[in-house]
């Protein structure tokens, strides 16, 4: 391992990686769409080279450091490079789902106080200038608009989101050219300074914004290499989406800080990454179990040797050992890590290693990740829990967040006593273990994505027909749960559920769209001593009875 991260900046990452990996390939991204080049294949030289001209073009442009540049793309190499040059340059890196609708882009551009949005203009058949525009508005170059008074700049990526927009090939042009006149640009960040904010789905109305530090990040993330025994040599496949914190940061992170070779895909395609596992002699997995189940199939049906791998993995649909027990004879994933954390701590405060028994890899969580403190409390108390009984995990240390952007509020919500608490449900085992085991909030998972059931409940209020709503998961067996509205509609409205879909489609992102909308005369509340309160529990006795009943 070159380094343990400590002290370490993003920038100061890339140029370690360019005194001691140059040579060395960095990344294999299979990306449909550039046509121009559909597999990239880049050297760490070449990608360190291309990100200090970003960061020069960046710059040259009028980013300031700690401005936030929010990045609406795919899992594509020019992710990677406005990552690590934002970061570099002491600039607040922004990732942004790609499946958000004009609802929530508008949103976090809003309070972000985004200054910059990069992105595509057309994606596999999505029309993000379209989006841009509905979200801008009346936006010019260098000026502010009502709207999005902090955005200054739109940059796009191949192809373009405005008519405007500077383009990210003109900021590479130009940031080489000053490259090749004065060398690298200055890394401006320090440890303490804001390396990403990500944005995500709490119990609140709207997502909320969780900065991470370099000292939060990289450390924490180069311990997972090791944890994983990654070396130099490794081809690590990962299918997670870049836009959240497993993918995007952790495991970019965790790879290139031994200078192993990162494989990726622009969105997943099962046959595809079935390929790449094989054809680059991938030794490492990053997924969710629908992708590895997908892999196993596929392997079935080629007949395709299994060779040793490890992974790491995260159950989304409910624990599924007959799986785990076949990914050893078909895919060689015999050493796997399942882990728990989320974007507030980082995403591997639980793990276990891979060579402990089937039972703990099997479950999520594990061993507390070295510099954290955890305990399991009564969530009512706050006293700590007996070995063996359930209580809410809390979490303190070095890879925790300060506290939520402009949220005071949620803040105050979230951190006890200087422990923050994950509102998630942990048992703590006689030898050390802890697991996780279910919610304690409201949360939904869709797919391995986060839904604040309140953010879509107010997103349908603003339709004139509403009158009241409430959102809640109906069991999947794909997606573990979807998202399903039960709607009390006006007097007066000749509203139904087709009507009520579409206010959502485009505007809410696909996960959080309901799958269905079903109305009703009334709503479960009941009263008490702090005025109706509405029955979540009675929600998905409904939505799991009429679950059974669809044809």
């Amino acid at each position: 391992m070159m380094t343990d991260g400590a002290g370490l900046t993003f920038g100061g990452l890339v140029d370690l990686l360019a005194a001691r990996a140059a040579d060395r390939p960095a990344i294999v991204a299979s990306d449909q769409s550039n046509p121009s080049e559909p597999v990239v294949r880049r050297s760490y030289g070449e990608l360190v080279r291309d990100i200090w001209a970003l960061q020069w073009g960046l710059m040259d442009l009028g980013i300031q450091p700690g401005e936030r540049v929010a990045v609406l793309l795919s899992s594509v190499p020019e992710w990677i490079l406005y990552m690590f040059a934002v970061a570099r340059m002491g600039a607040v890196f922004l990732p942004v789902n790609p499946r958000f609708g004009s609802h929530e882009l508008g949103y976090v551009l809003r309070h972000s106080g985004a200054a910059a949005l990069v992105s595509m203009g057309q994606y596999v058949g999505r029309d993000y200038a379209a989006l841009a525009a509905e979200v801008t508005g009346a936006w010019q170059p260098g000026e502010a608009a009502e709207q999005l008074p902090a955005l200054r700049h739109i940059i796009g990526v191949r192809t373009q989101p405005h008519a405007r927009a500077a383009t990210t090939e003109e900021l590479l042009a130009r940031g080489h050219a000053r490259l090749a006149a004065s060398g690298p640009p200055p890394d401006a960040a320090t440890p303490d300074s804001t390396a990403i904010l990500f944005y995500t789905s709490g119990t609140t109305a709207f997502p909320k914004g969780v900065p991470l530090t370099h000292a939060n990040l990289l450390p924490h993330s180069l311990g997972c290499a090791a944890l994983l025994d990654l070396v130099a040599e490794d081809r690590v496949l990962t299918l997670y989406p870049f836009f959240g914190i497993s993918g995007g940061a952790n495991k970019v992170l965790s790879t290139f800080g031994v200078g192993a070779c990162l494989v990726f895909q622009d969105t997943f395609r099962a046959e595809e990454a079935a390929s790449l596992l094989e054809q680059e002699r991938c030794t490492t997995v990053h997924a969710v179990d629908v992708q590895i189940r997908e892999l196993v199939r596929i392997a079935q049906e080629r007949n395709t040797p299994a060779v040793p791998r490890r992974a790491t993995i995260a159950f989304m649909a409910g624990l599924d050992e007959a799986l785990a027990r076949r990914m050893g004879p078909v895919l060689g994933i015999d050493r796997f890590v399942h882990p728990y954390g989320m974007t507030e701590t980082n995403p591997m405060i639980l793990r276990n290693a891979p060579d402990d028994p089937f039972e703990a890899r099997l479950r999520p969580g594990g061993r507390i990740a070295p510099g954290i403190a955890l305990r399991v409390v009564d969530p009512e108390t706050g006293e700590d829990r007996a070995d063996d009984t359930p209580g809410e995990i809390v979490v303190r240390g070095g890879t925790v967040m300060s506290g939520y952007f402009q949220d005071p509020q949620a803040t105050a919500a979230a951190f006890r006593d200087g422990w923050f608490h994950t509102g998630d449900l942990g048992v703590r085992t006689a030898d050390g273990f802890v697991f996780y085991t279910g919610r304690l909030k409201d949360m939904l998972k869709v797919g391995g994505f986060n839904v604040a059931p309140q953010e879509v409940e107010e997103y349908l209020r603003g339709h004139a027909a509403v009158e009241d709503v409430a959102v809640t998961g109906a069991p999947d067996a794909r997606l573990g749960e979807v998202v399903v509205a039960f709607v009390r509609v006006r007097s007066a409205s000749d509203a139904d559920e087709a009507a009520l879909l579409a206010y959502c489609l485009g505007h809410l992102a696909n996960f959080k769209t309901p799958k269905r909308i079903y109305l009703v005369d009334a709503l479960p509340y009941h009263t008490a001593a702090n005025g109706s309160k509405l029955q979540r529990h009675i929600l998905r006795q409904w939505a799991a009875e009429r679950a059974g009943r669809a044809p």
